[in-house]
């Protein structure tokens, strides 16, 4: 750097990342993604292995997500969402949790059904609500606090292609999970993607890949509408005149998706070796994709607007979600002595136009 004549500030330009970042890296405390650490190799002229040389680096955080449509994420998807978690890192002091205690953490979790089952119950029970009663979003958002999360809600917008309804983030050094999740998801389904994310948290991500994401689906459909809930629908759905109409009626109750209904219902009908409810066909799927965009989105529900300005935004997300990462954001900002939007827009994966105002909004409002 000194032979170029860069400072780290221009090493930071340079990468899109901030002056700390690059501290981080030179004094071997971090590395950067693959994507950042081609622009280092570029800006000072050298081959990635000698830039990669030495021990001692954080270990690497561990990233779960589905895209749309619950399709397993692409390389691209997978290295974007790698870029947020790298940047979270960069917030987690600046959030000041402070908490001196590890998180509550599922002891050797596994695809058993009957672990899953007694996990999502005994979820329950620590909240003292029976395996019937619906599970509030408001009950889920305190799971999430209890357990310690970083909530990180965002504005991702319903055609951003490479992104999804939630992602988690584990950073191993630190044992901090970071739930990322979109308001722009359709409201039905925002209640299960909480669960979702929440098992992914529990777990510590010591299930990945596909084992993870078969954990996650089915923990959220246990935690949601748990089996004598199910098995007690079951019945009564199948005896409807209108069974479709009944369906809906329990995902309305339990503030859930009624595939999650149908699916728990189904599951039960095979356990106990009966005919399923065949609501699941061709033409519920068809009406099911043609409806969605009649369903409002987690911030219209919440907010009462599609599209919200930013101090509602972050004022809204702080009361609702108890968020940090505003605040932290804000710290990051002062600590780093101005603005930064290239490093928002790579923390919440959004436009650096969105970053630009948000940047400016937080150092305004939030710097304190």
């Amino acid at each position: 750097m000194a032979e170029l004549g860069l400072t780290q500030a221009a090493v930071a330009e340079q990468c899109g990342v901030s002056k700390e970042a690059v501290s981080n890296w030179l004094s071997g405390e971090s590395i950067p993604r693959p994507k950042k650490l081609r622009a280092l190799s570029e800006t000072l002229g050298l081959e990635i292995d000698v830039l990669t040389a030495g021990e001692g680096v954080l270990p690497s955080p561990v990233v779960a997500y589905r895209t749309k449509k619950n399709r397993p994420a692409s390389g691209p998807a997978l290295e974007a969402a790698a870029e947020v978690a790298s940047h979270l890192r960069e917030l987690v002091p600046f959030t000041q949790s402070g908490s001196l205690f590890s998180p509550p953490v599922l002891q050797s979790p596994s695809l058993d059904e009957d672990y899953i089952r007694r996990a999502a119950q005994q979820t329950r029970q620590r909240i003292g609500i029976s395996e019937v009663a619906p599970l509030t979003r408001e009950q889920l958002i305190d799971l999430h606090r209890a357990f310690g999360s970083i909530l990180v809600p965002v504005l991702w917008g319903e055609g951003k292609s490479g992104h999804e309804n939630a992602l988690s983030v584990y950073l191993p050094e630190s044992k901090t999970s970071c739930v990322v999740f979109s308001l722009n998801a359709r409201n039905d389904d925002f209640n299960y993607w909480l669960a979702h994310e929440l098992a992914h948290c529990y777990t510590l991500h010591a299930l990945q890949g596909d084992d993870g994401e078969a954990f996650a689906e089915r923990f959220a459909q246990e935690l949601l509408f748990p089996h004598a809930a199910a098995e007690a629908a079951l019945s009564d759905i199948c005896s409807s005149p209108s069974p479709m109409e009944r369906a809906r009626y329990y995902a309305q109750a339990h503030d859930i998706s009624i595939v999650t209904v149908i699916r728990q219902i189904d599951r039960v009908a095979r356990l106990q070796g009966v005919a399923p409810s065949g609501l699941e066909t061709d033409e519920f799927w068809e009406h099911w994709n043609a409806n969605r965009t009649t369903v409002p989105t987690v911030g219209h529900a919440l907010f009462g607007a599609e599209k919200l300005n930013l101090a509602a935004y972050v004022c809204e997300c702080e009361r609702v979600f108890g968020t940090p990462i505003f605040q932290a954001i804000a710290r990051w900002q002062q600590h780093e002595g101005g603005r930064s939007p290239s490093f928002i827009a790579a923390a919440l994966n959004m436009s650096l136009e969105d970053a630009v105002e948000l940047s400016r909004y937080l150092v305004t409002h939030c710097s304190h």
